[in-house]
């Protein structure tokens, strides 16, 4: 009985010096967190364009043009993108004079991706409107435009037109790079033509969700009110 009792005594003794674990000294080690971006995104960049090739005689008939734009992804395979381009004022001397030219146009686009999934090809098709503005002087006029415009006139001539075209693009995280190709078909003095080939590169920047967003989302919540 006397033994018994002893070694009762010398367990509860051993239990007392066991170290008792304490949760809160456990320090934890936080996860990286993934950026989370919108649906959409911006494109800003620049054009080189032969603008309105029909009315276009001179050799080094390029012109400069600068574009901005919007992408939403509808999916991981389409998406539909936006673009204005507003192209420098030029001269096609001695025929025409200030020309000005502007672009609105809007593509679907579908997204073929590379392995690193950062990487992505991207044919697209569209609509486009176009505007082309100069003084028409009536000089060395080889394409007999005279039987069409008034010399020494103001001419306004704006055009829907078709866009074919395809580009690549790739993305860091929150910018990438993308470079594009295109022509736009339209029709001009009855015929249906090639009226334009355009390259265009730049740069793109994604949407993070931010607090803005997420304040706007809270509130079409029906809870929100409540």
């Amino acid at each position: 009985m006397i033994f018994v009792c002893v070694s009762q005594l010398v367990c509860a003794q051993n239990k007392k010096k066991l170290p008792v674990s304490n949760p809160k000294n456990i320090k934890t080690i936080p996860l990286p967190k993934e950026r989370d971006y919108t649906n959409l995104s911006m494109k800003v960049g620049a054009s080189n364009s032969v603008i309105f090739l029909a009315r276009n005689t001179k050799d080094n008939n390029n012109v400069l043009g600068y574009c901005a734009g919007l992408t939403y992804d509808v999916n991981n395979f389409v998406r539909v993108s936006s673009l204005y381009t507003h192209f420098k004022p030029i001269n096609i001397e001695p025929t025409w004079l200030n020309i000005k030219a502007n672009t609105f146009e809007l593509n679907l686009e579908v997204m073929a991706k590379f392995p690193n999934n950062k990487t992505l090809l991207y044919p697209f098709a569209g609509l486009s409107y176009n505007t082309f503005e100069g003084f028409f002087t009536g000089q060395l006029d080889y394409l007999n435009l005279k039987e069409y415009y008034q010399v020494n006139s103001e001419i306004k001539n704006n055009w829907l037109g078709l866009n074919l075209g395809t580009g690549i693009e790739h993305q860091f995280d929150l910018m990438g790079i993308f470079i594009d190709y295109r022509m736009r078909v339209g029709k001009q003095d009855k015929v249906i033509n090639i009226m334009d080939v355009c390259y265009t590169g730049g740069i793109k920047i994604k949407f993070p969700h931010g607090k803005l967003v997420k304040t706007l989302t809270h509130i079409n919540d029906r809870f929100y009110w409540f």
